[in-house]
């Protein structure tokens, strides 16, 4: 039986994202393409299992700072490419996003408003990925931080194009809630510290969660400025219809 989320003891909302169906009738390719979160934590064995089930290209979509903080330990694993963009752009302040919030609501709406910008705001990182699939440079795993915000989009957007329906590509998205207690662990440690301090968990929750309708304000943009993901994969990434295809040729059976 093939398992979603492999068991790595050091690893953080690390999943395989075959078996989803498509709308043709196909469906995803399992161990062809997996998302995650930090790496930096994987144990040697953790490494040997990654090795082991054959990834050999890793897409990091962290900022220098994030990459520098928390190296990833991919890098360990023989004959893996592992590939970033040299940059320091964030999706949000966090600080800034905190100060600002105030309420629940607030940290809500500013997190509909990053959702909606990361296609833009992320636009090379995405073409750069949706390249390697195009090019069969499988399998591949590709993560940012807590592998929910442009990891999420970057999966919705990868499943979106191979023609699985939204209902199961938020069913995807929304995973991620069973990874909120590690990601706390792991990123924040003890939540009155950092960032994080003086600030009351109502406030900076909805910055670490996963909701509907977070991914869905990303889609209700694209819908909005493109008239569907096709059309903004074309226009923004530059991937045609050929392309398209050969993406699908690459990861649906």
């Amino acid at each position: 039986m093939t398992i979603r989320i492999p068991p790595l003891a050091g690893a953080l909302n690390f999943r395989d994202l075959g078996g989803y169906l498509t709308q043709d009738g196909r469906s995803v390719r399992w161990r062809k393409l997996y998302r995650s979160g930090t790496t930096h934590a994987l144990t040697a064995e953790d490494l040997q299992v990654i090795s082991d089930s054959g990834i050999r290209y890793a897409y990091d979509l962290r900022s220098n700072r994030e990459r520098s903080k928390y190296p990833s330990r991919l890098t360990e694993i023989a004959n893996l490419r592992y590939r970033f963009r040299d940059h320091d752009q964030l999706p949000g302040n966090l600080k800034q996003l905190l100060r600002s919030a105030g309420r629940p609501e607030h940290s809500r709406r500013m997190m509909l408003s990053m959702y909606r910008q990361l296609p833009y705001e992320f636009q090379a990182a995405l073409q750069s990925i949706f390249r390697h699939l195009i090019d069969a440079k499988l399998p591949l795993v590709f993560n940012c931080t807590a592998g929910k915000d442009r990891t999420g989009v970057a999966a919705a957007l990868i499943l979106a194009a191979l023609g699985v329906a939204r209902d199961a590509i938020l069913e995807n998205y929304l995973l991620t809630t069973e990874f909120f207690e590690r990601s706390c662990e792991v990123l924040i440690g003890k939540v009155n510290g950092g960032s994080f301090k003086g600030v009351p968990r109502e406030v900076w929750e909805p910055l670490m969660r996963v909701y509907p309708e977070y991914l869905n304000a990303m889609f209700d943009e694209l819908d909005a400025s493109h008239g569907s993901v096709a059309r903004y994969l074309g226009a923004q990434l530059g991937i045609d219809g050929p392309a398209l295809e050969r993406l699908r040729d690459n990861l649906l059976e």
